[in-house]
């Protein structure tokens, strides 16, 4: 009767009968008393959303609760395919097609029970356009925030024979911490010819409104590379053996790969600057990108000009890499090397410390396991004596500082230019010192050396007081720039060189000259874009 009083006004017309107006429509009706069925009747036939809301609140949430609840839902479903997106298939180089497989979609169930199944089109087709859509324009943004960068540009061939170029991004953010970005990954398509690269390289930095924001551009050594990003920079054939990335170019055809083959390019190039004279250097205020080369890839080329031509040590590592690749094909061997719990390294044309990390694995394995890996192929040649392990051994103590050099300036995330000439100077440090105590591979030694004056020798004539020609590899300044302003190094490096006081004070000084030159140049370019704004402006508000 309770619920009646919120629809009807009751009265009572005699004992026997009671009416009731209803309150919603204004209609009267009447019943015998102490009965309610016309009543009901009436408000279940006439309005019965109201009379179900009175009857049955807690069975009715509002609208407003039922849309709230749906995008909620919603929103946390879109969250679980963005982060299976982001973490899983980008970050963890998993297939889309995880999504789609039974166990993948039971441990959903298990974790977020109202998670809807997706397809992998859905991911491929909708989710990561928009990610990288939306990556691209915090990327621009990041981007429009500096005012400099440094950018580095590589080409790879996949094993179908398709090419493709890389370009990331160096830079110091407002917060003045290091940032390194993938700026693009495109396929590169026609030859490798130096223009086809140049023009691959001014679009990606044409869609992202950076050409004039590069600082340096630092490639490997391949002739097409110097030719692409010239800047000034000449190459002489006639000096130097060079080999264009287009040796390697199929197009798209189909190219095979051996198992421990991969492309390798040697190469040489010379470093002039953009001008033949300072006033150039400073016209319209504007900074001037420079390409510089790999650091790696040159420590990499100093060092296959150190093995070249080693009769001793060609024969020893040969055989370590004929041993490699016959005891992955034998399961006694694979079983006997899981039993001492040790492996042998595999070498690949492309990486040298591939070669140094197989010595090494050799020499680990100690010559009584060699000698029964080697009588389980019964193959004399492949027998190692005394002087084989000799040999390895000081090949292994020759190049451990440039294996551990290798190791270490291959990083994306900090900063490795101040480590060029403390490297160089400690290899010339280390290549002198074990010099005398070489018995068979002396000559590797001084190839080493040689080498090394040969491709840093911009870094070695300032080293030994000498003046430095524009064209010497290396011979840019803001190595040794690097390398004093960092807390790491400032002048420790010098102590190697065991130069007498006078020498060391002078050389600091010439230093800290250089460096107040660099900084100068940097101040004297920033006023000159500050007032050329100024100018702009003021031109603009006329």
């Amino acid at each position: 009767m309770n619920l009646l009083r919120d629809f009807f006004i009751f009265t009572c017309s005699n004992a026997k009968k009671i009416s009731g107006e209803c309150k919603l429509c204004g209609k009267l009706y009447s019943d015998n008393a102490g009965s309610t069925g016309n009543f009901h009747k009436h408000l279940k036939r006439k309005h019965s959303s109201e009379y179900n809301k009175s009857k049955f609140p807690d069975s009715f949430a509002s609208e407003n609760d039922t849309q709230d609840y749906s995008e909620n839902f919603e929103d946390k479903a879109i969250k679980i395919n963005q982060t299976i997106l982001k973490e899983l298939i980008v970050k963890c180089n998993l297939p889309p097609t995880l999504v789609e497989h039974t166990g993948f979609r039971n441990f959903l169930k298990m974790v977020a029970p109202k998670w809807k199944p997706t397809s992998a089109r859905y991911f491929t087709k909708t989710l990561l356009p928009s990610l990288m859509n939306n990556s691209q324009e915090k990327l621009r943004n990041l981007l429009d925030s500096i005012d400099h960068l440094s950018i580095t540009v590589d080409i790879w061939i996949d094993r179908r024979g398709r090419s493709f170029i890389g370009v990331t991004g160096h830079f110091l953010d407002l917060n003045f911490e290091p940032q390194a970005l993938l700026l693009d990954f495109s396929r590169l398509k026609g030859p490798h010819t130096g223009e086809n690269i140049r023009l691959a390289t001014g679009e990606i930095l044409g869609n992202l409104k950076i050409q004039n924001k590069v600082y340096r551009v630092i490639t490997d050594n391949a002739a097409s590379m110097i030719r692409a990003y010239k800047f000034g920079l000449t190459v002489n054939d006639d000096d130097y053996t060079t080999q264009d990335h287009n040796n390697f170019q199929q197009a798209d055809s189909s190219i095979e790969f051996s198992d421990h083959d991969d492309i390798h390019i040697s190469n040489e190039w010379r470093l002039t600057d953009w001008c033949e004279s300072d006033k150039c250097l400073d016209d319209d205020g504007e900074d001037i990108s420079i390409r510089l080369s790999c650091f790696a890839h040159s420590l990499q080329l100093a060092v296959r000009d150190g093995l070249k031509d080693t009769p001793f040590l060609s024969r020893s590592l040969l055989k370590c890499m004929q041993l490699s690749q016959r005891s992955s094909k034998s399961t006694k061997i694979v079983d006997l090397l899981d039993d001492i719990g040790k492996t042998i390294n595999r070498s690949n044309l492309t990486r040298w410390n591939s070669e140094y990390l197989l010595m090494k694995s050799i020499i680990g394995l100690g010559k009584k396991t060699i000698d029964e890996i080697t009588d389980i192929i019964d193959d004399n040649e492949l027998k190692f004596n005394n002087n084989d392990f000799t040999i390895l051994q000081e090949a292994v103590d020759i190049l451990e500082p440039f294996a551990e050099i290798t190791t270490r300036i291959q990083s994306g995330s900090v900063v490795t230019a101040s480590l060029v000439v403390p490297s160089v100077v400690h290899i010339i440090e280390h290549v002198n010192h074990i010099k005398p105590h070489l018995s068979i591979l002396k000559k590797m030694c001084i190839q080493l050396e040689q080498s090394i004056n040969k491709r840093f020798a911009g870094i070695v004539k300032r080293l030994s007081q000498q003046s430095v020609d524009t064209n010497d590899p290396f011979s840019d300044p803001i190595y040794f720039v690097c390398a004093v302003l960092d807390p790491e190094f400032k002048f420790y490096w010098l102590s190697q060189m065991k130069y007498k006081p006078t020498v060391e004070s002078h050389t600091k000084q010439l230093l800290i000259h250089m460096i107040l030159n660099e900084c100068e140049h940097s101040i004297g370019t920033s006023f000159d874009n500050m007032a050329h704004m100024q100018s702009s402006l003021s031109s603009e508000a006329a």
